[in-house]
């Protein structure tokens, strides 16, 4: 019965906090920016650790580059946060008005990947586009908008003036990608592309899921390393070295992830 009263009071707590957040975000959309910085202090010392929180004190820094660390640090620390979409977000937009359409790219289109039930859909397609406009990549935006569009019927693609798009072909219960064309073809061969090793779950399953729909084959494996239980990613599985070390490299230039090519045979 004690234990049925601590989950109660502390549902009850974490909804008051968030009911404070809502309050000074709405705050900030009113532009009474004043107010909040003032309060901010003192919500920092009694919920030093709340998501909500620490979004309102990312969203108060003045220095950008500090703004994106806190983003980032609240996206990775708290990724079932309903602020985490927000904060993922924001970096974007960072990065895309900093001209980072590279960088931006790949973090606008986590957040359709990630959040799917983000107010934040539509906006980060349309800065992904752009982003992918202004580094020539029209090809990645024909890539992801079907995908998008397989996920959000209601995402708004038409304004976007692409053609010929690829299809998604649709299975159940998975929905599988075509492999571009020049993309080695995963087998069974012992060769595979680590791209991640992790001590959060969550964060591994987070990569696993994103390769996964962009049509990747991917396995995440748990590891013990240095006496440290880590979650590995990779991507499985090829005939030879080259082959792997090629998608390696499309991986890298995709999604800015460093990658090891290593010989694990089937047991």
């Amino acid at each position: 019965m004690r234990h049925k009263w601590l989950i109660l009071i502390f549902f009850i707590f974490t909804q008051l906090v968030a009911q404070n957040v809502d309050k000074y975000l709405s705050l900030v959309r009113a532009g009474r920016i004043g107010e909040v910085r003032n309060t901010l202090p003192g919500l920092l010392s009694k919920f030093p650790n709340d998501p909500g929180v620490l979004f309102l004190k990312a969203l108060m820094t003045v220095d950008g580059e500090s703004a994106i660390q806190q983003y980032r640090s609240l996206t990775e620390k708290f990724p079932d946060s309903p602020y985490a979409d927000d904060a993922a977000m924001k970096e974007g937009e960072y990065l895309y008005a900093r001209g980072l359409y590279s960088q931006a790219s790949v973090q606008l289109r986590s957040v359709p990947m990630n959040y799917p039930n983000s107010e934040h859909i539509q906006r980060a397609a349309d800065l992904m586009v752009k982003s992918y406009d202004a580094t020539g990549e029209v090809d990645s935006s024909r890539h992801y908008l079907p995908i998008f569009k397989q996920k959000y019927p209601d995402l708004d693609i038409g304004r976007y003036g692409i053609t010929a798009m690829k299809k998604v072909v649709k299975t159940q219960p998975k929905v599988l990608i075509k492999e571009p064309v020049g993309r080695p073809i995963a087998g069974s061969g012992p060769w595979v592309v680590q791209v991640g090793a992790f001590k959060k779950y969550s964060n591994a399953r987070r990569l696993k899921m994103n390769l996964n729909q962009n049509g990747y084959k991917v396995t995440m494996d748990e590891i013990m390393a240095n006496r440290q239980r880590l979650y590995v990613v990779r991507v499985v599985r090829y005939v030879s070295r080259e082959d792997a070390n090629q998608v390696g490299i499309e991986l890298k230039d995709k999604f800015g992830l460093d990658f090891r090519v290593l010989k694990k045979p089937e047991n």
